[in-house]
């Protein structure tokens, strides 16, 4: 703000030059800035629009199917870039795969119930192979005239060179105390529990990405104010150093005007970093390598208000939360965790059924003769049981183990609704407070206006302050960029909303 002392003296110097042009033209000097300054004020006007509810943010996977045909290309829209993220989003992308991971995981838990059918083979060749052993006739001696043995005997027939074994092995388990169904149970509550968290990404990517786009656009209307702003300050620097020549000033009191002006300049470029972070997140969310704000159509959305009242939103919040989901899906896996580990650790026997068709020998079957006449060849069933008789100590551990992580969890969904209860307040108590800033802000705006049209009849008369009068709307439009700041945060609050509520709120 300009200093006392500074105002006095344009106020002097102003007077003398406005007297002198209203003379000279025969007229009144004509604001350069009034219709620039309502118009800002009018549309602000308009962007604090409370009446109709927030539309509801898409769903990604909707726009996947919608947009199955090809890819939105510049300049985007919110919808394209919500379209790009749902097909383009690594992290999107990794909650997917995740799910399918655990698709396979209860998959592969089912397929326990089934008879598995395994295939061993082998085969050998032996260079120098052992010989057959036989007993010549007599060769033990004679007894009482009879050779012994009275004939040869053959031992051993001897080795060939080739040997094969092939088995065709068949196992199912026929029961296994309810291990193998809570395996699968446990399987499934896995996969629940990554759709969930294939959802929550896909939901919570959406909103966040809304809300990006939404303050992307506010703050582009605030920097048009600063811009506005920007060349009032030059106007009153002009005037400074006009005054300055005619000796009215002091060089310290030019320095003030020129501060000024940079001071507008600096909230400029901490306006621009801004907008720039904002868009290298819409590209990074969007899967898109690069994006500037010149590709992006951008409009100023209406304020809106909460699509509920704060007593269905609770109510929705517990229903749809994915958090709370999650933590559900979670006390599910630990009960099965728990049953699991209590089961094991009893050491109950599992009994299962072994089938195994076999053949050994020196023939290669189906393709060598006489494969089959050897009698190398068998089917055997087997019946067995396995388990620990005395328990097993290990497992005995993690069933303890695995009962005080379900004590936890129980605690921990406790702790987390109330956690969602108070944020739903605490968000209805923001859109409450951010409601009425805004609103104290288009008064401000009244007032300033008021004193504005007050100061401008007055030099239109020839007497007041320019300097004075372009001081104040240097503020007055400072106070509008500032509330364009209040409507963000008042339009992340109802996106905040949006997420909490999470699935019962599409």
């Amino acid at each position: 703000m300009i200093n006392s002392k500074l105002v006095t003296v344009l106020t002097m110097f102003q007077i003398f030059v406005l007297s002198a042009f209203a003379q000279s033209a025969g007229g009144l000097p004509a604001d350069p800035f009034a219709s620039e300054y309502e118009a800002a004020v009018a549309a602000y006007g308009e962007a604090i629009d409370f009446s109709a509810p927030l539309e509801p943010t898409q769903a990604l996977s909707r726009l996947t199917t919608a947009r199955a045909g090809g890819s939105p290309e510049a300049p985007y829209s919110l919808e394209d870039l919500l379209a790009l993220a749902a097909s383009g989003n690594p992290g999107l992308r990794a909650a997917m795969e995740s799910e399918a991971a655990a698709e396979a995981d209860f998959v592969g838990a089912k397929a326990r119930r089934l008879p598995t059918l395994k295939a061993e083979t082998s085969g050998s060749y032996i260079g120098n192979p052992l010989g057959p052993i036989t007993l010549t006739a007599g060769q033990l001696g004679d007894f009482q005239g009879v050779a012994v043995p009275p004939r040869d005997v053959i031992i051993y027939k001897g080795m060939e060179s080739t040997q094969y074994n092939f088995k065709l092995i068949g196992e199912v388990p026929l029961y296994t105390w309810g291990k193998i169904a809570l395996g699968v149970d446990l399987a499934r509550a896995g996969l629940g529990a990554a759709s969930l968290q294939r959802s929550k990404a896909e939901r919570e990517l959406a909103v966040k990405l809304r809300a990006s786009w939404d303050a992307l656009c506010y703050l582009g209307r605030a920097g048009g104010i600063l811009d506005l702003q920007a060349r009032i300050g030059a106007r009153l620097v002009d005037i400074a150093e006009k005054s300055a020549a005619a000796g009215f000033l002091t060089p310290a009191d030019l320095a003030s005007a020129r501060i000024k002006l940079k001071e507008i300049g600096i909230a400029a470029v901490k306006l621009d970093e801004k907008r720039d972070r904002l868009v290298s997140e819409l590209a990074s969310m969007a899967g898109l390598r690069a994006l500037s704000s010149g590709e992006l159509l951008l409009g100023v959305p209406a304020a809106g208000a909460p699509r509920w009242a704060e007593p269905e939103a609770q109510a929705l919040a517990m229903e749809g939360s994915y958090d709370l989901a999650l933590v559900s899906a979670m006390l599910d896996a630990k009960r099965g965790l728990r049953d699991l580990a209590e089961k094991e650790a009893k050491g109950l026997p599992d009994i299962g059924l072994r089938v195994e068709l076999s053949y050994g020998g020196p023939r290669f079957p189906f393709l060598e003769t006489d494969w089959y006449g050897q009698d190398d060849y068998q089917l055997t069933f087997s019946l067995g049981t396995s388990g620990n008789i005395f328990g097993n100590a290990v497992k005995s551990g993690e069933a303890a183990k695995a009962r005080a992580q379900l004590a936890e969890a129980e605690a921990q969904k406790a702790d987390a609704e109330r956690s969602i209860r108070a944020y739903v307040r605490e968000t209805f108590l923001g859109i409450e407070l951010g409601k009425a800033r805004l609103e104290y802000a288009a008064l401000r705006q009244d007032g300033w206006a008021a004193d504005l049209a007050q100061m401008r009849a007055t030099i239109q008369a020839g007497a007041g302050s320019e300097s004075e009068y372009l001081s104040l709307m240097i503020e007055a439009l400072g106070g509008l960029a500032e509330a364009y700041g209040t409507l963000a945060e008042y339009r992340s609050s109802l996106m905040a909303l949006e997420a909490v509520v999470g699935a019962a709120g599409r």
